[in-house]
């Protein structure tokens, strides 16, 4: 199932998860819907996006633990908080739960949601003379192991007729990809927002673009996955998954009040102005779907098989399948019903 066909045509991926489901990781033990009084989780964010969104949203009021939150720039940092018991849940792009896998970390797949805008965008500095994808050959491009952004990169090579090996990659934190960028240090890097806004504006006028994505480049997947330590303990396994169902939720009512998550995430929390507020939301899109676990089995695992093949996560065979917790798999359901 290749991701062009997924984002085309969902319906025909959800019957193709609903076949894997029995294959993925269905863990016997019910998961415990009774949340405890005095529960406390942490979620590792993303520049306040999810802390942002169930907030506006009214979500957050109705969580029935004590949920807080911690910002961290990357996938692998928030993995790392996780592993440091310094939180128990993460908000993710597709490749931070590989990582997760191939290093053993004990984390799994618990909710997912995917964007309709472009996403991820490869972004160049201003003297790159880069103008479209086959002008990546040869060229410094900023990677950041462990990313989606760099899923991203691989999936434009592919479409360009290029590999890893065509271009110079620079590993880099996602936080350092603009300083970089400003300061021809590279000529190219995925950004995501509202950080390719922030960027593009620090040098209007001055040659940097971005690149259109390739077909299928971009899943516009955003996870949450948990500790499996935090999900053998029946109290904060309820309030994860109480969490998941009001993350659903608040995905929904950002669907049907574009106008104010733009005005109060955009512009008052990330500080972005009017017109790159605009252009962020933009990039999300206005349509947020929620797929279902099973659905995304498939496409998780031609990520998988993307990341091995430029040699990544080496050594190992990975079975995309056993990064899904499906008891949370009916949660998509249950959410909408209460929304509708």
């Amino acid at each position: 199932m290749s991701l062009q066909s997924f984002k085309a045509g969902l319906a025909a991926v959800v019957v193709f998860g609903v076949m894997a489901a029995g294959a993925a990781v269905a863990q016997d033990n019910a998961l415990p819907e009774k949340v405890p009084d005095g529960v406390k989780i942490v979620l590792a964010d993303d520049a306040n996006n999810a802390a942002s969104l169930l907030r506006l949203s009214g979500e957050f009021d109705k969580l029935a633990a004590d949920v807080s939150f911690a910002n961290f720039t990357s996938g692998p940092l928030r993995l790392e908080a996780i592993r440091a018991g310094a939180a128990q849940v993460g908000a993710v792009g597709d490749v931070p739960p590989i990582l997760a896998q191939f290093s053993g970390a004990g984390v799994v797949i618990v909710g997912a949601v995917v964007t309709s805008g472009p996403g991820n965008l490869i972004t160049t500095s201003p003297k790159s003379g880069i103008k479209e994808l086959a002008d990546l050959k040869g060229k410094k491009v900023g990677v950041n192991v462990g990313t989606a952004q760099q899923a991203t990169l691989l999936r434009n090579l592919k479409a360009a007729g290029l590999t890893i090996k065509d271009i110079q990659p620079v590993n880099l934190g996602l936080a350092e990809f603009a300083d970089a960028l400003r300061a021809e240090q590279i000529h190219a890097a995925v950004l995501k927002q509202p950080d390719r806004t922030r960027y593009l504006l620090s040098v209007d006028g001055q040659g940097a673009i971005e690149i259109p994505n390739a077909p299928g480049a971009n899943t516009n997947i955003k996870y949450l996955y948990a500790s499996k330590t935090a999900l053998a303990d029946p109290a904060q396994a309820a309030a994860i998954r109480d969490l998941v169902i009001h993350w659903y939720r608040a995905h929904l009512w950002k669907n049907r009040n574009q106008e104010v998550w733009t005005q109060e995430y955009f512009i008052r929390n990330q500080r972005l102005n009017e017109d790159d507020a605009r252009l962020a939301a933009e990039s999300e899109g206005d349509n947020t779907t929620i797929p279902g676990l099973q659905a995304l089995v498939p496409v998780q695992q031609e990520t998988v098989d993307l990341l091995q093949a430029a040699g990544q996560f080496a050594g190992k065979k990975l079975d995309a399948r056993e990064q899904f917790d499906l008891r949370f798999a009916d949660l998509n359901d249950r959410s909408r019903a209460q929304n509708d």
